[in-house]
């Protein structure tokens, strides 16, 4: 069957997140995990840990732009640094669960977005600071956001394999 909105190839890049993520990570022992690069020194763990929590919070934002298209969601709060990652234990936690998680979780929101006719031109409003203006996205931006974004640190994890000889 034809897609003339074009939603199914996002949708499925989406939901092979998990897959791409464990390719790329795939023959790292989990010491390896902890090796470090790119420009915020993040070890590969934090990495992975660091796009599972992306996709996590991007479906609350999707959920909100689905349920209640225009509502503002404020997302001010994230701020994915060092310090962060060290308070939510990035550093150590196995990747394992992490990324089932993620497997069903985009499998999960494709099959919501599917079902909601419309549903990728739906808008939330993003406050991505404390005070600044709100600005518009729509759900198919939202998703094209999230699968640019981990190819952005699978780049990163290659570079460190590379660097390191994995």
């Amino acid at each position: 069957m034809s897609d003339p909105l074009g939603e199914d190839e996002p949708l499925r890049s989406w939901v092979g997140t998990a897959g791409r993520i464990r390719t790329a990570i795939e023959g790292l022992s989990d010491g390896d995990l902890d090796l470090r690069g790119g420009a915020d020194g993040w070890s590969i763990r934090e990495t992975v840990h660091h796009l599972v929590e992306a996709n996590l919070i991007a479906s609350n934002i999707l959920i909100a732009a689905i349920s209640q298209s225009g509502c503002v969601y404020d997302w001010s709060w994230v701020n994915p640094d060092k310090g962060w990652m060290e308070r939510l234990g990035y550093r150590t936690a196995p990747v394992g669960p992490a990324l089932a998680t993620l497997r069903s979780l985009c499998e999960h929101m494709a099959e919501l977005i599917k079902a909601v006719p419309g549903a990728f031109d739906r808008e939330v409003q993003l406050l991505d600071s404390p005070g600044a203006e709100p600005h518009r996205t729509t759900v198919r931006a939202l998703v094209s956001e999230q699968i640019e974004h981990v190819e952005g640190h699978l780049g990163t994890v290659r570079e460190i394999r590379a660097a390191h000889g994995r």
